[in-house]
């Protein structure tokens, strides 16, 4: 299934914003941003949309709309190649490798959470079956 709200920016924003305040609910998933020590910006071009996870400060992570100015890592996608590598249909290294997530600044601490990959996937699904939604 592909992602629901491609014809709906306004669904799309508070369904993405929603996600990525529940990654914060699970530990680990917490952790991993927590101990990234940068802004990281995601962008979405194709719906305009961005995203800061301000996880500076060593204790917490502030997520918010709207993409940073400066981040210190940056990723770029397309909504589905984010739908797709959170329901598991696509591999993060591939995308990475084959572009399909353009990046910029410091993504090799990035990259180091690909290992939590397979617990966020598993929250995504969670989340879109929640919502009534098919995978």
């Amino acid at each position: 299934m592909a992602f629901p709200y491609v014809d709906d920016k306004q669904k799309a924003d508070e369904f993405l914003y929603e996600f990525f305040l529940k990654t914060k609910t699970d530990p680990e998933l917490f952790e991993g941003w927590k101990g990234l020590g940068m802004l990281v910006g995601v962008q979405i071009p194709d719906l305009g949309l961005g995203y800061t996870l301000d996880c500076t400060s060593g204790t917490d992570v502030v997520i918010t709309r709207g993409y940073p100015d400066k981040p210190g890592a940056a990723l770029k996608l397309n909504i589905g190649v984010f739908h797709d590598l959170w329901i598991g249909k696509l591999n993060v290294v591939w995308a990475f490798s084959m572009r399909k997530i353009k990046t910029e600044g410091n993504i090799a601490s990035i990259m180091k959470l690909t290992s939590l990959m397979p617990k966020g996937i598993q929250m995504y699904k969670d989340y879109v079956k929640g919502k009534g939604m098919p995978l």
